[in-house]
């Protein structure tokens, strides 16, 4: 895959990020900056993520504020309040729309946050298809190449078709939300921290760092992945 300009800018490869095709709600913006180097000083246009702070209300009450992308909003709301345990799902919502700043929640009845519970699957997948899924990961993660200030997500089923796709600017706490989507499988890029081991492994979660190819790093769960 191409280099990024924001990870390594070597002649002309500077600018390829530009000609790729965004979705036409992805929020960035350009901003102008001097890059300095050792020989030289120049002003340059680079893109920037844009942040907004946006407040998640169910049934009248402000439950949360977030720190997010301003696109897919009702997704993102239907997904805190699932993962905050406030909601079981989707059908658990009469309504979901946004007003200005606000994500508007109406839920069917009363709802009280749960508890985190152990995971129980039989769910399997190979190293392979994990490896697959950071490729497939990297190649989706147009807005992550053009500004450099996002993090990227994949669900996949376990036949390794992409359910769902989504950047944003925070990763927040992913591991504590998948725990409680009940996500028995859950790989990251990046370097693990020791609470989210440790919730990992007192809920029965598979939970892989470093998931680069050639070697994946299993911290809990190994017998889930073949």
């Amino acid at each position: 895959m191409r280099e990024d300009w924001h990870a390594e800018r070597i002649g002309r490869s500077e600018e390829f990020w530009r000609s790729e095709q965004l979705d036409s709600a992805a929020a960035f913006q350009t901003a102008r900056c001097i890059e300095i180097s050792s020989i030289e000083r120049r002003s340059l246009k680079v893109d920037v993520a844009i942040e907004e702070r946006i407040a998640v209300i169910l049934d009248g009450i402000t439950v949360l504020d977030l720190f997010c992308l301003p696109s897919q909003l009702e997704e993102l709301a239907v997904g805190h309040l699932v993962c905050e345990g406030l909601i079981d799902g989707f059908d658990d919502l009469v309504s979901v729309r946004t007003e200005g700043k606000a994500l508007i929640c109406e839920c069917r009845g009363r709802k009280f946050q749960k508890d985190v519970r152990p995971i129980v699957s039989d769910l399997k997948m190979s190293s392979d298809a994990i490896f697959r899924a950071v490729d497939l990961l990297n190649e989706r993660a147009l807005l992550w190449r053009r500004t450099g200030g996002i993090h990227s997500a994949l669900v996949l089923r376990e036949d390794g078709k992409v359910t769902f796709f989504c950047e944003d600017v925070s990763r927040s706490s992913a591991l504590d939300k998948a725990a409680r989507a009940e996500v028995p499988i859950l790989a990251s890029r990046a370097a693990p921290l020791n609470a989210g081991i440790e919730l990992a492994r007192r809920l029965g979660m598979t939970f892989a760092a470093f998931a680069k190819r050639p070697n994946l790093y299993v911290h809990s769960g190994e017998e889930r992945i073949s």
